[in-house]
């Protein structure tokens, strides 16, 4: 398997991907890493995993959960920021 362009490589439909992010409503507007509301109730899930259907495994299918859920089909991505010459 190969990293994507941003050199992270692919984990859809393994878990759905937990997100720091607060769940709301998106503008219609072109958007570059949209992060939503400042506060909230609910963190963004991303993604599905091995329990649902093939349509649910996709990066875009955006769920919400409380961040107090704890269950067996959430999962995270841990990344590492390495400073090099060209990015400081």
């Amino acid at each position: 398997m190969k990293p994507n362009e941003l050199d992270i490589y692919d984990m859809s439909g393994n878990v759905s991907e937990w997100c720091q992010d607060w769940y709301g409503s998106y503008t219609s507007d072109a958007q570059t890493d949209p992060t939503g509301p400042e506060t909230g109730t609910y963190r963004v899930r991303r993604g599905g995993g091995w329990y649902n259907e093939w349509d649910y495994c996709k990066v875009w299918c955006r769920d919400s959960s409380k961040p107090t859920n704890s269950t067996y089909d959430i999962g995270l991505r841990l990344a590492l920021s390495v400073n090099t010459p060209d990015n400081k």
